[in-house]
């Protein structure tokens, strides 16, 4: 470094940077469900869902629908079904929900519990949707999948030549979208006519498990998980939107946040991915839970989600995820979307986004400089401005290696990475300038004027010197 100002002009200006983390579960409440003369292992969470306004919390659990408040506490048991409930629904309007189960019918429920209409397919019903316009019940088995209104006065039944394991309108309500065990998509009208088809490479080895139309999009994006064990984006054509994600376990459920920008795959692991809508992924929501996670319902404050198990759980957490910021002068640098870097000139109001299409983990600005860790590298940016573009930020370099800090902080020219007590000094082509071993640890947080860095000339450690 050439000077002890520069390190200390560049780190005292920003007020606090903690270690990047991503999205994180915290415990709200858990419940083991248990019936007395059943089994442990019959009683499984096999779907939930949320009523669209938070207010009630639906559980398919065992032969039963459990209706749950917000805070955990169960304020009904629905014992309508003679089998195991695979699923249920909540309509957009939040006047009705349905449940359908292996005893091949189908309730459909009001917010108060009573029963509107019972109606019954040729096999066990696998999954439903609510069409999010017309609030149009679809409800699929596997030979069969049926629609129903408030409005028809029978139930509109179509076969199908294989079965259906996952099921989702698109956003405009136009069409319904199947997954299908065969490892095809069948797109269909509300008539039941096939409108479009397109296949998973792997045909039945791609069992698509689920499926859902990512929320808030102009256009219509289908995500689907499949046995193939990986996670893919399609058009309403079928054209692939990006590559392949591999997963590594057989998922079990596919689910967006309200507002598109996230989906979280669950399934034959013990664990919650989490992706951005482009499948970037960022990383485990939640793990441990030691069984399957069949469902994943997130609240519609996109603020909580709760998982139903293999073994009788439902668990609901709170999401929380810290800043990942940095601050020079009148030029702040924050991350959103997980991926993008927003930079805001804070006298002007002027900004613009950097899309790095990876997780980003850090940020660092001084001056024209701004340094972006991801997972694989470090980014280095230069402003290069003009009269046309005042916040115009080029690449300047790209350090190819993977670095575990907990600090980064970019100079005129080197970048400085914290870790515990350990400090490294590279140049931009990521050559090691000098390491040094503090005293202690590194603090994240360091008030300007009152501290500074002093570099010893001993080799191995560097002294915090309280300047006042």
């Amino acid at each position: 470094l050439n000077t002890k100002r520069n390190l200390f002009e560049a780190t005292s200006h920003v007020p606090k940077l903690e270690k990047a983390k991503i999205m994180r579960g915290v415990l709200k409440w858990v419940q083991k469900i248990e019936f007395p003369h059943i089994k442990d292992d019959q009683v499984s969470v096999h779907s939930l869902c949320y009523h669209p306004e938070g207010k009630q919390l639906v559980v398919a659990a065992g032969e039963r629908v459990l209706i749950y408040d917000t805070d955990g506490t169960l304020l009904n048991t629905l014992k309508a079904h003679k089998d195991v409930v695979n699923c249920v629904a909540y309509a957009r309007d939040g006047k009705k929900f349905a449940s359908g189960a292996v005893d091949k019918t189908v309730i459909v429920w009001t917010p108060q519990l009573e029963g509107l209409l019972k109606y019954s397919h040729n096999d066990s019903v696998q999954c439903m949707a609510f069409n999010p316009v017309s609030h149009q019940l679809a409800s699929c088995s596997h030979s069969d999948f049926a629609f129903w209104s408030a409005d028809q006065k029978a139930v509109q039944k179509y076969k199908i030549s294989t079965r259906v394991n996952s099921c989702s309108w698109t956003n405009d309500g136009q069409y319904l979208i199947l997954g299908l065990a065969n490892g095809s998509i069948s797109i269909r009208s509300k008539l039941g006519e096939e409108k479009g088809h397109f296949d998973r490479p792997g045909g039945s080895s791609s069992n698509v498990f689920s499926l859902q139309c990512c929320p808030m999009t102009s256009t219509d994006v289908i995500g689907v998980a499949d046995w193939g064990q990986t996670l893919s984006f399609h058009t309403l054509s079928g054209q692939m939107i990006g590559k392949e994600r591999a997963l590594g376990f057989d998922p079990l459920c596919l689910t967006y946040f309200p507002n598109g920008e996230y989906c979280i795959v669950s399934g034959c692991s013990d664990s919650l991915h989490l992706f951005t809508k482009e499948g970037v992924r960022l990383g485990i929501l939640g793990e441990g839970f030691k069984s399957w996670i069949w469902s994943v319902a997130i609240h519609p404050n996109g603020q909580s989600y709760t998982i139903g198990c293999q073994n009788g759980t439902v668990a609901c957490f709170n999401i929380v995820s810290s800043t990942v910021h940095a601050l020079y002068r009148e030029r702040y640098a924050f991350r959103e979307n997980m991926c993008d870097v927003i930079i805001q000139h804070l006298i002007s109001g002027q900004k613009v986004r950097i899309k790095c299409r990876d997780l980003v983990q850090k940020i660092a600005i001084y001056r024209n400089r701004l340094a972006v860790q991801l997972p694989e590298r470090v980014v280095l940016y230069e402003l290069s401005s003009g009269e046309e573009q005042p916040m115009h930020y080029k690449v300047k370099e790209k350090i190819q290696k993977k670095f575990d800090c907990s600090l980064l902080v970019v100079c005129a020219r080197h970048i400085v990475l914290c870790q515990e007590k350990r400090l490294q000094c590279l140049d931009f082509n990521g050559i090691i300038y000098s390491w040094l071993i503090m005293l202690l640890f590194f603090k994240y947080y360091l008030p300007p004027a009152l501290y500074y860095l002093r570099w010893q000339n001993r080799p191995n450690y560097c002294r915090l010197t309280n300047c006042v």
